[in-house]
């Protein structure tokens, strides 16, 4: 994802501030590198009293170092402010998310310390399913492309959603996903997008999507799968094949990290 001048500016300032319980998260890590521009930062906390610190600490800095900011909401589990430096603005949101994840968080230059890719992608199927929002389209193809098959990220999202099955996501994804060109002409992107052809994609990708987790057994729902240390969308007739990873509370590492990669 291109950041605005003030995004990277931001970023770069609020490094510093941030730790293993106080990490950004959201489209900005995910789509590094990508066309879609996003309109707000998001800085995740895994308990509700560090998120009111965080809060205090990085307006402050951003005060000091002359960014004018617009409180939007203020409560123990969600701030929100408007960050501004003359004809620039962006959204700036801290807030408290559930610390059961697939993979510890990491240390990134830019961002400080990030919520791993696998569970970047898995919190954004959860999001998919309960809301209408263009921009998850193209978040759920980049997902795709470039972190891991869907399937399998939704068939490992299942164990971050308590009551839905890997099917009843990928059924409320195609639900959800009813947009016109006027609602994709209003993401920002450079290269614009194309509707048509992430529509079309995203029906694809969503078919195969179902046809794998189809083919799963239901008692490994919310389970990664490694092969020589890589995260895989699996063969469901060669799951012995595969080294399995569930999630637990603040992530961990396969028993050989060293050979540990997503892509």
């Amino acid at each position: 994802m291109p950041l605005t001048d003030l995004q990277g500016e931001l970023f770069r300032l609020l490094a510093s501030q941030r730790d293993p319980e106080s990490y950004v998260a959201g489209s900005s890590p995910l789509n590094r590198g990508m066309a879609r521009y996003s309109g707000d930062m998001d800085i995740f906390h895994d308990r509700e009293e560090r998120v009111v610190s965080a809060y205090l600490q990085d307006c402050a800095l951003l005060e000091a170092h002359g960014f004018a900011l617009e409180v939007l909401r203020r409560e123990p589990a969600c701030y929100v402010v408007l960050v501004r430096r003359g004809d620039e603005v962006t959204r700036l949101e801290w807030m408290v998310d559930s610390d059961f994840r697939f993979f510890p968080t990491e240390r990134d230059a830019l961002f400080g310390y990030v919520l791993h890719p696998i569970d970047l992608a898995t919190n954004k199927v959860g999001a998919a399913i309960g809301r209408r929002e263009p921009r998850d389209v193209v978040d759920l193809l980049t997902i795709h492309d470039r972190v891991l098959s869907l399937g399998a990220v939704v068939w490992a999202a299942a164990g971050k959603c308590l009551g839905f099955t890997p099917e009843g996501m990928i059924h409320e994804i195609r639900r959800l996903a009813r947009y016109t060109e006027a609602d994709f002409r209003r993401i920002a992107s450079d290269p614009p997008l194309d509707p048509v052809q992430l529509m079309q994609r995203l029906r694809l990708v969503l078919d195969e999507a179902e046809a794998f987790v189809l083919r799963m057994p239901t008692e490994k729902v919310g389970v990664l799968f490694l092969r020589d240390g890589v995260v895989v969308q699996p063969d469901p007739d060669r799951l012995s094949e595969y080294q399995m990873h569930t999630g637990q509370r603040r992530g961990h590492w396969p028993s050989t990290p060293e050979l540990f990669s997503i892509l």
